[in-house]
């Protein structure tokens, strides 16, 4: 539950900074202070579909990661249909906005994962250092 939490604000968080990327490149009439709610909603709906989404499995990645992204875009219209969200951005922005979050997301899940392993190898490297040093004891 906890994961889920962190992962739900971390997206809200990057989502909420790539919109001001946006925003800045471009000239959008958009209020940060209505946004950032439906933004957060948007994104728990995501988070909470994408663990259903997960439980489906393939043997090729990148069918997993277009339905990710078919089913963060499709959430991200419905509720940019419910929140009037394309009167100041265009479909086409919301879209490449997710896509780019997803990727973000997605390059970040890497490294972490390559960091936890990275950890998990030092500690059965040191558990296989101790185990060898007992055996010589016991040898000796």
């Amino acid at each position: 539950m906890k994961c889920i939490i962190i992962n739900i604000m971390a997206t809200t968080g990057l989502a909420v900074v790539v919109l001001a990327a946006f925003v800045r490149t471009k000239d959008f009439d958009l209020y940060f202070s209505y946004a950032v709610l439906p933004i957060f909603a948007a994104n728990i709906v995501i988070n909470l579909g994408l663990i259903l989404t997960r439980k489906f499995e393939s043997k090729y990645v990148v069918l997993e990661v277009l339905l990710d992204m078919a089913y963060t875009s499709a959430v991200l219209i419905i509720f940019g249909i419910i929140f009037d969200w394309f009167g100041a951005t265009p479909v086409i922005v919301l879209v490449a906005m997710a896509a780019a979050i997803h990727l973000i997301a997605i390059f970040l899940n890497m490294a972490h994962v390559r960091g936890e392993s990275n950890e998990i190898n030092k500690l059965l490297k040191k558990r296989d250092k101790k185990r060898g040093m007992r055996k010589k004891e016991i040898k000796g």
